[in-house]
């Protein structure tokens, strides 16, 4: 059951506050509501280590993981032949993410990590 006047949540990192309740006398009280942005980080970063060096690329399949970012396809395009002709990657296999300002998909995370010898993660500008 909905209670009268209720608000639906507020989007995370947002707060409001209600200020200023002021009744003077027959006047209607009047309301003002501030909404005011919390900087703080919403989650805590997990720290990992870094992966042990491959000894060589050859025959490893390498992964690409582009960002969106303006000129990271042509870099990576680039790189993939490079990986191919000059270091004797097998296979080198392409992915997008959604967007360079967002996190990547746990599904396509997995579908490199499981995979894939190395993952790179190009960005550009």
């Amino acid at each position: 059951m909905a209670l009268e006047g209720a608000r639906p949540p507020e989007p995370s990192g947002l707060q409001s506050q209600q200020v200023a309740v002021k009744e003077v006398g027959a006047m209607a009280v009047s309301v003002k509501t501030v909404q005011l942005l919390n900087p703080q980080a919403e989650d805590i970063p997990q720290e990992l280590g870094l992966s042990a060096k491959l000894p060589s690329l050859e025959g490893k399949t390498i992964g690409l993981l582009e960002n969106r970012k303006y000129h990271a396809d042509a870099f990576l395009q680039e790189l993939k032949q490079l990986l191919v002709e000059d270091y004797g990657a097998s296979n080198v296999i392409y992915a997008t993410k959604f967007t360079y300002s967002a996190a990547c998909s746990q599904e396509t995370l997995d579908s490199l990590t499981s995979q894939c010898d190395a993952v790179v993660h190009g960005i550009a500008d």
